[in-house]
């Protein structure tokens, strides 16, 4: 089997780990709990769950979607958010091959994965009102991002300028719209998962995030309200974000001929 192919696999193997270890943070974070102790257990019966069924997706697959003590169903998000991350490391490595690049990304597209996903499912969770992003992945992320870029690009003045761009271009219509309205329009999750967001990438790619994470939004967010029948109805509007910015990191050299065609 060629080198590179075995490498492939084993970026897909790091992701599946690191997808469950997202699982912990998804479950755990938001309820403002250790993401070290106590050690995975069935949110049902309590039982601690054996080492060797915690092995991402293989652990699913050979309880059957079952927890073996009680028999109470495992939910699929789980599977689901392990293969996804895999996926998506995967296609970073693909895409950026061996550099600090890829670890960039590797960081960037995890915190991306876990703002998102933790924004939908505590939206989707009766226990919340409405969807959480904890600031361990925006502020801490924001952190990161500036860190990286004293050895990758955009640069640290970019990085710092995108940063407060990010920050600024979600607060600002959230001010004016809390004003106007005397009601919440954005949650500060979302305002500072775009100031992680900036930190990471610089300032220009903000104004192409803002307005997908808006059109995306528009396409599966407003379906979203009238199903819910709630005009006033909180859409976990992280999700869209990290898509969006999802969508740059990939087709970052498109995307820059599109907005800035003067450069071809």
């Amino acid at each position: 089997m060629p080198l590179f192919v075995l490498l492939s696999l084993y970026i897909f193997v790091i992701g599946l780990v690191f997808g469950s270890f997202l699982n912990v943070l998804i479950a755990r974070l938001p309820r403002e709990l250790s993401v070290v102790y106590p050690p995975s257990s069935c949110p049902q019966c309590g039982h601690r769950i054996r080492f060797y069924h915690n092995i991402p997706l293989i652990g699913f697959i050979l309880l059957k979607g079952r927890c073996r003590d009680c028999g109470g169903k495992i939910s699929v998000k789980y599977p689901l958010v392990e293969l996804l991350t895999g996926v998506m490391f995967l296609l970073v490595f693909l895409k950026f091959g061996i550099s600090l690049y890829t670890l960039k990304y590797f960081v960037f597209v995890f915190l991306l994965l876990g703002a998102g996903l933790t924004d939908v499912f505590t939206a989707a969770d009766p226990e919340f009102e409405c969807g959480i992003i904890p600031d361990t992945y925006t502020l801490g992320g924001a952190v990161v991002g500036v860190l990286f870029s004293f050895v990758t690009y955009p640069g640290i003045t970019s990085s710092l300028i995108g940063a407060a761009a990010g920050f600024l271009s979600l607060w600002v219509p959230a001010f004016l719209y809390k004003k106007f309205r005397r009601q919440e329009g954005m949650g500060g999750g979302d305002i500072k998962l775009m100031m992680m967001i900036g930190a990471f990438l610089g300032y220009i790619p903000v104004y192409f995030i803002v307005f997908g994470s808006a059109i995306i939004g528009s396409l599966l967010g407003l379906p979203l309200v009238i199903l819910k029948k709630d005009k006033n109805y909180m859409i976990p509007f992280g999700l869209f974000i990290a898509v969006a910015a999802v969508v740059y990191i990939f087709f970052e050299a498109q995307i820059m001929n599109l907005m800035l065609p003067e450069r071809l």
